[in-house]
């Protein structure tokens, strides 16, 4: 400290007024430093606001790069004049150059890069008259076109809580924001703007869903329709023979009644529903079978059987709507076709005892005729008979033990002692015709009412659709799911999509209000019958896997319950996995799965635990699966990702 007291002492008295020169010098660099502060800060503004007009201009222009005749140096002066305009700063507007575009239409982007100058207020001072800032930005949606699958439950359970009044409403909502520029909220609803604009290069199906689905009646013809018997399940449930001991009876010439026959036999019109493909491996991922797949219909098992629900045994099964002995069933007077009726008594002194009666056929086998039905073919003898009526009793014989014997008047018989395995089979007794059906009595039963709605981008046959919806009949989301999944395929049997790749965007979203169901509570004789209380989409457990020689149900073909009469947790069981193999499949070719499950602690066949992680495991993400606590919540879950489908976003 006593050296430094001097130095400074002879610093104050120094006149040469050399340090007021250094002191001159060193202020400007020390302003220019603190300005430049100052100057960089005003530069990162203005670049942030420029980052902004630049994600814009992208954002606006990406749709272009898809249109006919588009060229980088048009979409670039349009970005330009977006970028000097919202910036608007006098200072560099003139400066702003966009010196990089590069179009990807695979990709589906658009990107920008630019660069301005901006002049500066104190680094100048030192040399630095302007300082200039990079931006880039990127809009991307890789895939332009956008095809949305709404797979919605029609099921009775949604008359509960207003629950399809809300589905409706919340459905109705995401259509619209979906196909429209802007939309406006109408309270239970949301509605398009006024002035709003149909959205590009978007499509909606719509799959409604209860035990089956309805394909439209308008499909009856279509090639992949099973029409001819084709598929090994196509006979499934019908003899034409009334003979317990064999098969379907053959001869030359003859053609087996389709469904299609059986539905003009009946003079009921076939509504629109088909059943599932059987249970056939189609690759080697272990989801891939014929009814969890788009396998294209080519023809045998992978075409489509139409819903015949078949005639149950009167007094046996509910949905019973045909006589099982009509006069149509009788058989023929084919040459000595009779049924013999032989009345034995015994006599003594005393007189005669009443007698026992016995019946017997007798006549010609083997043979066709269409004297009682177009497609009648007749093999062995029924194990006994009856006639409409009776020719006069011949006289007794003579003897302690007599007899005396009748013939049906006319020739031929009415088939007795049938099992009740032949009389749910026997086609014969559809010719005889039904009338008075309802939604679930008759060839149609539990036919889904609305049918499926391919993909569209008319949002007025969409929102028509969604309104013509009834909540009627059991649940198969797996029905839903598979068929949501050959909507957006581009193959038959819809081939509304757009191949699989980069330029179409796939999404379906699975809408239930709770669980599969399946039916096998009901007691004997029904429950081992068919193993079912009601026919399904797999038909009845008896149906699958059937190794009887003796009926047409007969064959090695998986459907659903194997072996027959399992309890209905495993066929519930089997319905889930075929609903998650179902997703798998479809994910694996690139659709987007969504599903909102609602009401998912009220189930009964399954556990709310079970329920959430089969829908967890069908979506995409965990994420992407929605449980709404309450049907009100609808239209927000629909929103949401109606919303989330439609924005871009941005890459950089």
């Amino acid at each position: 400290m006593s050296i430094f007291v001097p130095l400074l002492r002879r610093f104050a008295k120094d006149e040469s007024g050399v340090f007021a020169v250094l002191f001159g010098l060193m202020a400007i660099v020390l302003i220019a430093l603190g300005g430049a502060v100052v100057d960089y800060v005003t530069l990162e503004q203005t670049r942030q606001r420029a980052q902004t007009a630049l994600d814009a201009a992208a954002l606006a222009l990406q749709p272009e790069i898809f249109e006919p005749g588009y060229t980088d140096d048009a979409v670039k002066a349009s970005a330009l004049a977006i970028l000097r305009e919202r910036v608007g700063d006098p200072r560099i507007v003139d400066s702003i150059q966009i010196s990089h575009v590069i179009a990807n239409q695979t990709d589906g982007s658009l990107y920008f890069r630019a660069q301005f100058t901006m002049p500066t207020l104190f680094v100048s001072l030192v040399g630095v008259p302007q300082l200039s800032a990079g931006i880039e930005a990127e809009a991307t949606r890789k895939k332009l076109a956008l095809e949305v699958v709404m797979v919605l439950d029609n099921s009775g359970s949604m008359k509960a809580d207003n629950r399809m009044t809300n589905l409706v409403a919340a459905a109705k909502c995401a259509t619209n924001i979906l196909m429209y520029s802007d939309v406006v909220d109408s309270g239970d609803t949301c509605v398009a703007a006024p002035g709003a604009t149909l959205v590009a290069d978007v499509k909606v199906s719509i799959v409604p869903f209860t035990m089956y689905v309805n394909v439209g009646t308008g499909n009856a013809n279509a090639t992949w329709m099973d029409r001819l018997n084709n598929s090994a399940i196509a006979n499934d449930n019908m003899d034409n023979d009334d003979d317990d001991t064999t098969g379907i009876m053959t001869a030359s010439g003859y053609t087996f009644p389709t469904s299609w026959n059986l539905f003009t036999a009946t003079g009921e019109s076939w509504r629109g529903c088909v059943v599932a493909r059987p249970h056939i491996k189609t690759g080697t991922a272990a989801s891939e079978y014929l009814d969890t797949d788009d396998t294209p219909p080519t023809g045998a098992n992978t075409l489509f059987v139409p819903l015949f629900s078949p005639d149950m045994v009167d007094g046996v099964g509910s949905n019973s709507y045909v006589n099982d002995s009509p006069a149509v069933c009788d058989r023929p007077a084919q040459g000595t076709t009779t049924c013999t009726q032989t009345e034995t008594r015994y006599c003594n002194w005393w007189g005669c005892s009443s007698g026992g009666t016995t019946s017997a056929p007798s006549g010609p086998t083997n043979f066709t005729s269409t004297a009682k039905f177009a497609k009648g073919i007749y093999g062995a003898h029924s194990p006994s008979c009856s006639c409409r009526a009776w020719n006069s009793w011949s006289g007794w014989t003579s003897g302690g033990t007599e007899t005396r014997t009748r013939t049906c008047a006319g020739g031929g018989y009415i088939p007795q002692g049938l099992s009740n395995r032949e009389l749910q089979e026997r086609v014969c007794k559809y010719y005889a015709g039904v009338s008075g059906t309802t939604f679930s009595w008759g060839p149609n039963a539990d036919c889904t009412r609305t049918a499926i709605l391919p993909l569209t981008d008319n949002p007025t046959t969409v929102l028509n659709t969604i309104n013509s919806m009834q909540a009627d009949g059991g649940t198969n989301i797996h029905m839903g799911a598979v068929w949501g999944f050959r909507a957006l395929s581009p193959t038959a049997p819809f081939t509304e999509g757009g191949p699989y790749d980069q330029a179409t965007s796939k999404v379906m979203i699975i809408m239930t209000d709770g669980e599969n169901t399946a039916y096998n509570f009901c007691g004997d004789p029904q429950g081992s019958l068919n193993g079912n209380c009601y026919h399904s989409a797999y038909g009845f457990q008896y149906n699958s896997n059937n190794s009887s020689t003796t009926t047409s149900s007969g064959g090695n073909i998986p459907r659903m319950g194997n072996p027959s009469n399992v309890a209905n947790a495993a066929l519930v069981t089997d319905m889930n996995q075929r609903t998650m193999d179902t997703c798998s499949n479809a994910k694996s070719a690139g659709i987007s799965v969504y599903t909102i499950g609602l009401a998912t602690d009220t189930v009964v066949q399954s556990t709310p635990e079970v329920v959430r992680a089969m829908l967890t495991s069908c979506a995409t993400a965990p994420e992407n699966a929605r449980f709404p606590a309450s049907p009100s919540e609808l239209k927000a879950t629909f929103e949401a990702i109606a919303n989330d489908l439609s924005a871009l976003r941005l890459a950089r």
